[in-house]
């Protein structure tokens, strides 16, 4: 599996891109999974969540929402298609063809998401590459409609396209207590459902909790710590609005080989990545002249799902991560992303889920 996100300061062009290899079981060909693709065309069915259609509109202030009536027929053979690489159909043409696809923007009087089944490939393997919107759905939604796709039994046919409506077990959740019991009213005298001064007082909470929150993340930006907040990102040539002219290459490593290099060094596989990304950040930039004195930043998208996964919708929060981009010794990278990791995860813990979203938005938004 190979993945990749690209995304600008300006939301409607936060494209999340994922390509995936897959070779076909024993006596089957690329030509047989582009038979169960069409098939899967033919029914029709598309799972709710993606048929949303985005709009905007003088009520919604000239910004972007969701269209309250979603589309009743999407349009499968413009979200689902076909593609080669051409010859010699190596992993260089491969990469090449999904950067055009990837760098093409969505259009907007549709649901925001494509799926191109990729053929050509000379080792007789083939690609999904699948492009949507991130206010759409987040990587775990994407990865867990894809895992629902598939299956390790070689003969089993008819799984449900990552379109269609899907089902799943959902967790019996239990009534929450409450002050006043259900439907019940409010304080004596005042009329009000008891809902809407649950409601006034987890707002009032969440306001209250966001004082020492912010004021912590603003002691660990200032220290470069772990958090959803950065006060020292240097500037760099790559600071530069995205354009269509934007290309990606691929490169594959044994993926024990970066578990063992994880457990040595106490930290997570996503660590490891992230310091590999520090190393090849650090040699592009030295190589132009361009290598800045201060540590380059890293904005690291965090689940903030629980263990049910519901289809559908973005759920994440962000960490800054120091890349320790101004150290040459790649193993005290390594230490300085872990502990980045580790710090801002631990801050994370602290905050509930509204405010982690709302300290994440806070850090994402562009410099004034």
């Amino acid at each position: 599996m190979r993945c990749f996100c690209s995304a600008s300061p300006a939301s409607t062009r936060c494209t999340v891109g994922a390509l995936a290899l897959f070779t076909p079981p024993d006596g089957a060909s690329a030509a047989d999974v582009r038979a169960m693709f069409e098939d899967a065309l033919t029914r029709g069915a598309v799972a709710s969540w993606l048929r949303k259609r985005p709009r905007r509109s003088v009520t919604t202030g000239g910004q972007w929402g969701w269209d309250t009536v979603h589309e009743e027929a999407v349009d499968l053979g413009h979200h689902v298609r076909v593609d080669a690489v051409p010859r010699p159909g190596g992993l260089a043409e491969l990469t090449t063809l999904v950067s055009r696809l990837h760098a093409t923007l969505l259009d907007r009087s549709r649901p925001l998401w494509e799926m191109h089944l990729i053929e050509g490939l000379a080792d007789g393997r083939f690609a999904v590459y699948t492009k949507i919107h991130h206010a759409l759905a987040d990587g775990v939604t994407g990865m867990t409609r894809l895992r629902r796709s598939l299956t390790e039994d070689p003969d089993q046919r008819g799984m449900p396209a990552p379109w269609q409506p899907q089902t799943r077990l959902r967790a019996a959740a239990a009534p929450e207590a409450s002050d006043a019991g259900a439907g019940g009213a409010g304080p004596v005298g005042t009329g009000l459902p008891a809902a809407v001064w649950t409601a006034a007082r987890a707002a009032a909470g969440e306001v209250a909790g966001l004082v020492p929150a912010l004021a912590g993340t603003v002691d660990r930006a200032v220290r470069r710590g772990g958090g959803p907040l950065t006060l020292t990102a240097p500037h760099t040539p790559l600071n530069v609005p995205i354009g269509g002219a934007r290309t990606f290459a691929a490169r594959s490593w044994p993926l024990e080989r970066l578990r063992l290099v994880a457990k040595h060094a106490d930290a997570t596989i996503n660590d490891v990545i992230l310091a590999m990304c520090s190393g090849a950040l650090r040699t592009l930039l030295a190589e132009l002249g361009a290598l800045p004195t201060d540590p380059l930043v890293a904005m690291v998208p965090v689940s903030l799902r629980g263990e049910q996964h519901e289809s559908g919708g973005n759920k994440i929060g962000t960490l800054m991560c120091n890349l320790g981009t101004h150290l040459p010794d790649p193993g005290h990278r390594l230490q300085v992303v872990r502990t980045g990791m580790r710090e801002g995860k631990a801050a994370m813990a602290t905050l509930n889920h509204t405010q982690n979203l709302a300290m994440s938005a806070l850090g994402a938004a562009p410099s004034p």
